[in-house]
């Protein structure tokens, strides 16, 4: 179970130190687009300095139906950013190439059942928002954003435990969020 803790908090490092450590040329870097076929690749170096291995990785694990595929280069390796059935998507591979994680973001009526249900039972007074699916794969985690009228939780979901990350809390029932939230 620890290891399991230590995947999540690697992800989640993984996911904020990029953008944390962004200079302002990384930030607005330069785009390269290759078009074929209707289908095009964007990255922030030319398409040639993207390590091979990570592209026929990418390829094998995602063989169809990607579209706004977007790869980004930096020391930690490479990120591709997608579409794929309607979905949005992030894969990361090591400096070289190899697979290790990919994300994908859905709103919480998509998610899985097992997940979804668990989540239901313990939390009756919320509704599910926001899932990203984490995996390896090899196992798959959940981070999902619940909300009710009075607070906001993110939750870390995996075989069958569930973990509270963070809970957001309204100060009153007439706050500015209360009414952004459409809650059934």
């Amino acid at each position: 179970m620890k290891a399991c803790h230590n995947f999540l908090i690697g992800c989640l490092v993984a996911l904020l130190a990029p953008t944390l450590a962004f200079t302002q040329e990384e930030y607005h870097p330069a785009v390269y687009t290759y078009n074929e076929g209707g289908s095009a690749i964007s990255s922030n170096v030319p398409l040639n300095e993207i390590n091979t291995h990570a592209y026929r990785h990418f390829q094998r694990l995602f063989p169809a139906g990607t579209s706004n595929e977007y790869w980004y280069v930096s020391a930690e390796g490479y990120q591709v950013s997608f579409q794929m059935g309607g979905l949005r998507h992030q894969a990361f591979f090591d400096r070289h190439g190899a697979y290790r994680y990919s994300l994908m973001y859905y709103p919480g009526k998509e998610i899985p059942r097992n997940p979804g249900d668990w989540i239901r039972v313990k939390y009756p007074d919320y509704r599910i928002d926001v899932v990203t699916e984490i995996t390896d794969g090899e196992k798959t985690f959940y981070l999902v954003k619940i909300v009710n009228p009075l607070s906001i939780k993110t939750l870390s979901v995996t075989d069958g435990k569930i973990d509270v990350i963070e809970t957001l809390q309204n100060e009153t029932p007439d706050s500015p969020l209360i009414s952004l939230l459409s809650y059934p």
